[in-house]
């Protein structure tokens, strides 16, 4: 157990924790607009009972889950909550978002097999903002990384278990 950042200087830590909600606030953004695009999925014939149409709408939800999470941490460290496992809390959410952005795209290009050009343009727009989400996700990450440099990785190793349980 890693103690909640002691020694680390509080405007340095309050800078990246901003930093990272910041990040995750534009991704929330791009993911209300894919959440509303996944629903207007639903009506589209050629798509509504596409494969993937259920897995990557429950993909685009649990990034939404994880976005909250992770805001969820930052604020409570914000209010410098003692919370034991504080750094342990962080890199989970974090690296459980990274998981779940992984799931995106290809849950959502079976589900798009096969549409009819009409919504094309739809279509386009959410990989746009799937790479969006993906790359904010990931910017989120490097910069928990370099909140925690060295020790993001021996607590990812000790956190991977717990990742490993199914969450259904």
């Amino acid at each position: 157990m890693s103690a909640p950042f002691i020694g680390m200087n509080s405007n340095q830590r309050d800078y990246y924790l901003e930093a990272i909600a910041a990040t995750l606030e534009k991704g929330m953004a791009a993911k209300e607009v894919v959440c509303s695009i996944t629903t207007g999925f639903r009506k589209v014939p050629s798509i509504r009972t596409a494969p993937g149409l259920n897995p990557y709408h429950a993909s685009v939800a649990d990034i939404g889950y994880g976005f909250d999470s992770v805001h969820g941490t930052i604020n409570r460290l914000r209010k410098s909550e003692h919370i034991p496992l504080a750094k342990e809390m962080l890199v989970f959410d974090l690296d459980t978002l990274r998981i779940s952005a992984k799931q995106l795209s290809p849950n959502f290009e079976l589900a798009v097999t096969g549409a009819n050009p009409d919504v094309f343009y739809l279509i386009q727009l959410s990989r746009n903002l799937n790479r969006q989400m993906a790359e904010l996700i990931n910017e989120a990450i490097r910069l928990g990384q370099a909140l925690l440099g060295s020790e993001w990785e021996s607590i990812l190793k000790r956190i991977e278990n717990i990742q490993a349980i199914p969450r259904l």
